[in-house]
C-alpha cells in the first residue's frame, strides 16, 4: 500500500480515532483491506444523495464537507477533513444515503473502505464500530458548533470539576463567553440535573456552545456523559482524572497545579496554575480554559523563507494589537526560530529586537561566507546564535506547545521535533541543503523542513489548535518593485561558487513553491505577504519584510474574526 505523495498511510491509520486501540499488526490488516485513491482539487469524494457504501480516511491533503442545499446556492463548508479524519462512515453504518457532499479542497489522498470489507473488519475488531459511533457524534458536534450562528445545533460541553475547583470552573465558564465569536450559554447541574438537561436541547438550537458544569463527586457527573458532545475534566491530579475517566467516553483532562502553567502530554491537555484565590486560576489560565471550552484556541504555522521571516514578526504585531492570544505554534526554518522565541515568552517587539541583534550585517556575512566547496563556513556562528537566543532551554521549559519542523534524510520523511534542547532542534530545522550539513541526532540526519514541509500547518492542529493561521513566505504573487521604492539595481555577477549555490537555492525555492502554498492553504486563515524583489538572504530588507507581513495579516483579520474572538488589545493571556 503506497500513496503518490510518499506520505505513509499507516501514519494516518494510527492517527485516525476510528481505529483507536488497535495494535500495529491490526492496522496492517486494516490497511490491506483499503484501497488508496487520489482526488484533484475540486473533485468530489461523494455527493449528497449517493449510496452510503464506503468510507474514506484522509491520508494527505484537505477535504471540505458541504451541506445539501437547493440548486443554485453555494453554501460554505461546515467542516474540514485533514490527515487521519474519516468521512462517509455515518451512511455506511446507518445504510442511509449521504447527507452532504465532500469535496477535495486541495490535492487529496485517501484510503477507501467499502461496506463488505468494513463489515468483515468490525466482526474481527468490534472496537472499530464503537469508535465509529463515538467519533461521528463528536465530529457532527464540532461541525454544528462552527455554524451555530446560522441556526444549526451547537456543541454541548460537560465541565466536570474536582472538589476544590468550583471557582476555577466558574472562571472557565465566564471566559468561554468572552472567547467565542458565537453565543455561549451555561448550565449548572448543582441547581438540578433534570432541569439542566431539559434546557440543554433548546439552548443548543440558539448557541454555538453550551457548557454544562457538574461536580466530580456528584451523582450527576456520570449520567451527564450521555447528554453532551465533549467532556472536559478539571482536576488537581492525574489519579483523580483516572478515577473519573470512562473508557467508553474519552475526556480532555486539564490539571490545576502549584507551578507555572505549561503544555502537557496526552491525555492531559494542559497544566494550569492556581491564582491568588483558593482554587481559582490566574487571568491568563482562565482565558485559556475559555478558549479550550469553545474550540477557539489559536495556532500559528510559520513558513520557511530566511530573512523574509521578518514578515512573521509583522503578522505577530498585528495579532497582538488586535488582542489575539496564540496558544501553540509550529515553524519550518526561520519559522521555527520565530516560533521558538514566541513559545519561550517573547512578544513581537522582543522577537524583532532579538533577530536584528542576532543577524546583524557582520554575522550575516559570516554565516553566508562560502568555502571553496560552495557551502557555508558559518555553522559554528549559527550554533552560537541559537544557543544564546534560546538560553540553552528545552521544549519542556516553553510556555506554549512548539513544533520545529525538520526532514529526516535517514527515514526520508518529515521529522517534527517536540522534545530535547531547543538550540539542537533549531539547528536541525535550519540545516539548509547546500548551506549547512545535516544535523546528526540519534543516528538520524536531519535537515531544514523546507525540503518537504515548508509550512507545517498540520503540526499546529496536532499540537492542539482549533483555529490555525498560516504565514506563507513563498506566495505565488510577488511585486515587481517594493511600494514606494525605486526599481532594484541590476544584480552584480557573483564568483563561481557563490553563483552555483544561488542557482541551487533558487531552484529549491521554485520546486517548493507549490508545496508551500499547498501546506499553507490547509489553515483556516492563510496569510500571503506580497514581497518585492528580494531573496531569503536579504536581511538588510528587514523593514520591508516586516511591513509586508503586517499588511497581509491586517487584510486577513476579517477572516479570523468569525473563528476566534480577540481579547481587549494589550491584554495578555
Amino acid at each position: 500500500m503506497s500513496m503518490a505523495s510518499g506520505v505513509s498511510p499507516f501514519g494516518a491509520l494510527e492517527r485516525c480515532p476510528l481505529f483507536a486501540g488497535l495494535q500495529h499488526s491490526d492496522l496492517v490488516t486494516v490497511g490491506i483491506s483499503m484501497r488508496p485513491r487520489s482526488f484533484e482539487a475540486g473533485a468530489e469524494l461523494y455527493r449528497a444523495g449517493d449510496r452510503g457504501d464506503r468510507l474514506f480516511v484522509v491520508v494527505d491533503g484537505l477535504a471540505q464537507v458541504v451541506p445539501a442545499v437547493p440548486a443554485g446556492e453555494e453554501p460554505p463548508p461546515v467542516a474540514r477533513l485533514r490527515r487521519g479524519d474519516v468521512t462517509g462512515a455515518t451512511s455506511l453504518v446507518t445504510g442511509e444515503p449521504q447527507a452532504s457532499t465532500v469535496v477535495a479542497a486541495a490535492p487529496t489522498e485517501v484510503l477507501e473502505l467499502e461496506r463488505e470489507a468494513f463489515e468483515e473488519l468490525t466482526d474481527r475488531f468490534p472496537a472499530i464500530l464503537v469508535n465509529a459511533i463515538r467519533i461521528l457524534s463528536r465530529r457532527l458536534a464540532r461541525s454544528y458548533a462552527r455554524v451555530a450562528d446560522e441556526g444549526e445545533r451547537g456543541e454541548a460541553v460537560a465541565l466536570i470539576f474536582g472538589p476544590s475547583l468550583a471557582a476555577a470552573a466558574a472562571q472557565g465558564v465566564e471566559a468561554a463567553s468572552a472567547a467565542s465569536p458565537g453565543p455561549v450559554a451555561s448550565l449548572d447541574t448543582r441547581g438540578g440535573f433534570h432541569d439542566a438537561v431539559e434546557q440543554l436541547d433548546e439552548l443548543l438550537e440558539r448557541h454555538r456552545t453550551v457548557v454544562v458544569s457538574a461536580r466530580a463527586e456528584g451523582r450527576s457527573a456520570p449520567v451527564l456523559l450521555d447528554h453532551v458532545d465533549r467532556v472536559v475534566l478539571l482536576v488537581e491530579d492525574e489519579r483523580e482524572a483516572e478515577r473519573l475517566m470512562d473508557e467508553s467516553r474519552p475526556a480532555e483532562v486539564v490539571l490545576v497545579g502549584e507551578g507555572p502553567s505549561r503544555p502537557a502530554p496526552q491525555p492531559v491537555v494542559r497544566i494550569l496554575a492556581r491564582g491568588d484565590g483558593n482554587g481559582s486560576l490566574g487571568a491568563g489560565d482562565a482565558a485559556w480554559l475559555g478558549r479550550h471550552l469553545t474550540r477557539t484556541k489559536l495556532g500559528l504555522a510559520l513558513g520557511a523563507g530566511g530573512a523574509k521571516g521578518y514578515a512573521h514578526v509583522g503578522a505577530l504585531q498585528v495579532l497582538e494589537e488586535a488582542g489575539y492570544t496564540v496558544d501553540c505554534v509550529a515553524g519550518s526554518s526561520i519559522g521555527a526560530i520565530v516560533g521558538a522565541y514566541l513559545a519561550g515568552g517573547m512578544n513581537a517587539a522582543a522577537i524583532e529586537r532579538t533577530l536584528r541583534e542576532a543577524f546583524d550585517p557582520d554575522t550575516v556575512a559570516e554565516i553566508f561566507q562560502l568555502s571553496l566547496a560552495g557551502t557555508s563556513t558559518g555553522l559554528e556562528r549559527m550554533t552560537a546564535i541559537l544557543r544564546e537566543t534560546t538560553g540553552d532551554r528545552s521544549f519542556d521549559d516553553l510556555l506554549l506547545p512548539l513544533v520545529a519542523m525538520s526532514v529526516d534524510l535517514t527515514e526520508r520523511a518529515p521529522a517534527p521535533l517536540r522534545e530535547g534542547k531547543l538550540w539542537e532542534a533549531l539547528l536541525a530545522a535550519t540545516a539548509l541543503a547546500g548551506m549547512f550539513p545535516p544535523h546528526e541526532r540519534d543516528g538520524h540526519r536531519l535537515v531544514d523542513g523546507l525540503a518537504l514541509v515548508p509550512v507545517p500547518t498540520g503540526s499546529v492542529y496536532e499540537a492542539g489548535a482549533d483555529v490555525v493561521v498560516s504565514v506563507n513566505l513563498m506566495p505565488r504573487e510577488t511585486l515587481p518593485t517594493w511600494p514606494g521604492q525605486p526599481p532594484p539595481p541590476p544584480k552584480q555577477p557573483k564568483r563561481k561558487g557563490s553563483a552555483m549555490l544561488e542557482t541551487i537555492l533558487e531552484v529549491m525555492d521554485l520546486s517548493q513553491l507549490e508545496d508551500s502554498n499547498r501546506h499553507a492553504e490547509l489553515a483556516d486563515v492563510v496569510v500571503n505577504p506580497r514581497f518585492g524583489p528580494a531573496s531569503w538572504r536579504d536581511f538588510h530588507l528587514a523593514d520591508l519584510f516586516l511591513a509586508a507581513g503586517s499588511e497581509a495579516m491586517r487584510e486577513q483579520l476579517p477572516a479570523l474574526e468569525p473563528l476566534a474572538k480577540p481579547r481587549s488589545a494589550g491584554v495578555s493571556g
